[in-house]
């Protein structure tokens, strides 16, 4: 019985290790079991990279340019909104420093497996790969869009860090050969992952008050609660004209709208004159260092996420110096972040998620819930 036992365990094992052994031969070929010389994917590219004006990237669910103009990368499908510059500078030296470990498929067929097929062609070869970027080809072309460049990043086998080279699956799209290569690579399938992220950074602890003023001519103000010891730096806020007998449901509801700038981010972007804002939500923060942040929401299409447009600036008369309040910035410092934020940001749209669009269209009503009997006691014992 034992000795049936031992020869089921082995054969199945040699099920799994022939199926392993399928996938390897599949992704790999007859070359692979070749000598192989590591040799740069395009030799003499490093020398034209300041030839490079624009890249052309596909994936299997978008199709977007960047290119240069008036001295920085935008992207023109975003109405030349800026791209960072260092993930274009990492992406062109990256694919022009691409190294070649070992070769592997040439057979289209396989292709899928890699996420080397051309973008419009591709399908994902199991479950597991349904949540990859897919395929993402990218192009670099001069200014007299002419080609200078081109490959399918695929699969990646091991991620670049601290320097360190990563190791990419990646095909030439006009070449049918496969490699698994070693070089410094981003290149990112969503268009708003090249775009220059940052908006305006405005802790709750900086904020003096916040206002929700809606269409229908509500408004909710929320104010920094009075705190001392310890927890003196730290602000909540409470709504103003909260109706007797009612309490904050959440602390942390009230205060998400005095901190909806500490860490907002966009889903996309466009120009804020395609957009009609008459009806918007404004949502006014202004801080004790002297800032004006008003911000514009509309529902998105979707009647969930939230179209905005964000405006700020300084006014001095805002001041309220407080000296043991170490978030505060000085007088020409929030001056500065008013202005750099300004020209960045004026003229734009942005799409904010969900959560974000919630919080800047609070009313009373969702931030307070009826005290409870007892509480009710204690109040009153406190008075």
């Amino acid at each position: 019985m034992l000795r049936n036992k031992s020869w089921a365990i082995l054969l199945g094992t040699a099920i799994v290790l022939g199926a392993a052994g399928w996938w390897v031969a599949a992704s790999r070929d007859q070359a692979a079991q070749a000598d192989f010389t590591p040799k740069p994917l395009f030799p003499g590219l490093l020398a034209k990279v300041n030839d490079v004006d624009s890249l052309e990237i596909s994936t299997p669910k978008a199709l977007f340019r960047i290119e240069q103009a008036d001295g920085r990368w935008v992207m023109p499908s975003r109405g030349n909104y800026p791209v960072q510059p260092d993930l274009v500078r990492k992406n062109v030296l990256g694919i022009a420093g691409l190294e070649t470990v070992e070769p592997r498929t040439d057979k289209p067929e396989h292709y899928d497996l890699l996420q080397v097929s051309d973008p419009e062609k591709y399908q994902p070869a199991n479950d597991a790969a349904k949540s990859d970027p897919g395929p993402v080809l990218v192009r670099l072309v001069d200014r007299d869009a002419k080609p200078i460049a081109a490959v399918i990043v695929g699969k990646v086998k091991s991620y670049a860090a601290g320097g360190k080279p990563g190791q990419y699956h990646v095909r030439k799209p006009d070449e049918a050969r496969a490699w698994l290569a070693s070089g410094l690579l981003d290149a990112k399938a969503e268009p708003v992952d090249w775009l220059v992220r940052d908006l305006i950074k405005i802790d709750r602890n900086r904020v003096a008050e916040a206002v929700v003023r809606h269409p229908d001519g509500s408004e909710l103000k929320l104010v920094r609660a009075a705190k001392a010891g310890k927890d003196a730096g730290s602000a909540d806020f409470t709504p103003a004209g909260m109706p007797a007998g009612m309490k904050i449901a959440s602390q942390y509801d009230a205060n998400s709208v005095p901190n909806v700038l500490a860490w907002m981010t966009f889903e996309d972007v466009e120009k804020a004159a395609g957009r009609d804002f008459s009806k918007a939500t404004v949502t006014e923060l202004t801080t004790l260092d002297g800032l004006r942040a008003t911000i514009r929401s509309i529902p998105a299409g979707d009647g969930k996420k939230g179209w905005v447009t964000i405006a700020v600036a300084y006014e001095a008369a805002l001041v309220r110096p407080d000296e043991s309040n170490q978030d505060l910035l000085k007088p020409d410092e929030a001056e500065k972040q008013a202005q750099e934020a300004a020209a960045r940001l004026d003229g734009w749209a942005y799409l904010v998620s969900e959560s974000t669009l919630r919080d800047l269209t609070r009313q009373m009503q969702d931030l307070v819930e009826p005290e409870k009997k007892d509480e009710k006691k204690d109040a009153k014992k406190a008075g």
